[in-house]
């Protein structure tokens, strides 16, 4: 193992025995809970049934803190801060608030303010720690009926993975935690070298900000429409990443009104049809697409589908594109080269605007309107 840290097996001062085992053995703990089999899987939901089978003893990966805290929402924040930071720094774990230490349900208001609690809290979460947590998942934990949670109360969950920024420490006491025996305890020097020194994967994460319209013509007696899809990709890791690639894996529908057979047929990602007295359309493409920790990139995918409207109306085609558009859902991979990426639902409603690709089709297609 010190093959790996050779900065560290040579120390200029002499170690005692009992301080030599007690570094070796931090060393290993360190190491193991950084292994990915161990690592905390961000769930979907939470449900009550879930909570009560967990075992009555915390180990190091959930803790439950009980609704009583939030009577002081500056300790309450601390306190979550403390547990937060154990977490992230520990490899991940799940932080379960309005619980008592027995396994009682207290809850939380569902409101603050007029914010539901979840919203709160999530809104929080990433400014309680240095550097900013962004690897994690807030919940609302799903009741039974009949339920224990009283009522007019909530629990959250909070799910943290294994930060690729940690170590992270507590704003609130600019401390650095970690979890040992199932406790937030106090992070040693020598623990915090070795998760700054350990070798960590490009973290890119992904977002769809915007459907711009790049062209409409004339194509197999309807219309076919091009867009760019606007993609902002963000490095919110520690290590810079040089090659990467965003792909569309899948494509589905939030309903069933268009066939998988038109799907295949009339949605393109390349090979679109030849606009008649168009030459060869060159692509620019950015020369570097390196992204440095901290920083975004942003990439356009180009992407068309051919519109078929049952009239020759602003109205038809409007109806069309938003049949065509508004309940499908791309699925991508971010692949970097060391991980294929997960495949992450895009879907297109939120930040598509029919008006605005009907209004190009009216300007770019007038003589198809007029027929």
């Amino acid at each position: 193992m010190w093959s790996l840290y050779p900065q560290l097996a040579h120390p200029k001062t002499k170690m005692r025995p009992i301080q030599r085992l007690r570094s070796i053995r931090l060393a290993d703990y360190t190491l193991s809970r950084q292994r990915k089999d161990l690592n905390i899987v961000k769930r979907e939901r939470w449900t009550e049934a879930e909570l009560e089978d967990l075992p009555a003893e915390e180990p190091d990966v959930f803790e439950r803190k009980t609704g009583k805290l939030f009577e002081d929402q500056g300790k309450f924040l601390g306190s979550v801060a403390k547990a937060l930071s154990a977490f992230a720094n520990s490899g991940g774990g799940s932080l379960i608030i309005g619980v008592e230490d027995d396994g009682t349900p207290d809850g939380l208001p569902p409101l603050v303010g007029g914010t539901a609690i979840r919203d709160w809290i999530e809104q929080k979460v990433p400014h309680l720690l240095d550097y900013p947590l962004s690897d994690f998942r807030v919940h609302t934990v799903v009741k039974r009926d009949p339920s224990r949670i009283p009522a007019g109360r909530e629990v959250i969950v909070i799910d943290v993975g294994d930060s690729a920024a940690a170590p992270h420490q507590s704003k609130y006491e600019k401390i650095y935690y970690r979890r040992e025996g199932g406790r937030s305890e106090r992070a040693p020097h020598f623990y915090l070298e070795l998760l700054r020194q350990r070798l960590t994967n490009p973290n890119l994460e992904f977002t769809l900000k915007k459907i711009d319209p790049a062209d409409v013509y004339e194509h197999d007696d309807g219309l076919f429409l091009r867009v760019e899809l606007k993609f902002e990709i963000q490095n919110v890791g520690r290590v810079a990443v040089y090659d990467w690639q965003l792909s569309v894996r899948q494509i589905s529908r939030e309903n069933q009104e268009i066939s998988q057979a038109r799907l295949e047929a009339d949605y393109r990602f390349a090979n679109f049809p030849e606009k008649k007295g168009q030459g060869l359309s060159l692509i620019s493409r950015p020369l570097t697409r390196t992204i440095l920790p901290g920083c975004t990139f942003i990439q356009s995918q180009a992407f068309g589908c051919q519109l078929r409207p049952k009239a020759n109306t602003d109205d038809a085609v409007r109806k069309e594109i938003e049949a065509m558009l508004a309940a499908t859902i791309f699925h991508y991979q971010l692949a970097t080269e060391t991980s294929p990426g997960e495949l992450i639902p895009v879907p297109l409603k939120p930040v598509l605007d029919v008006d605005a690709l009907a209004s190009a089709a009216r300007q770019k297609c007038s003589e198809f309107f007029r027929i």
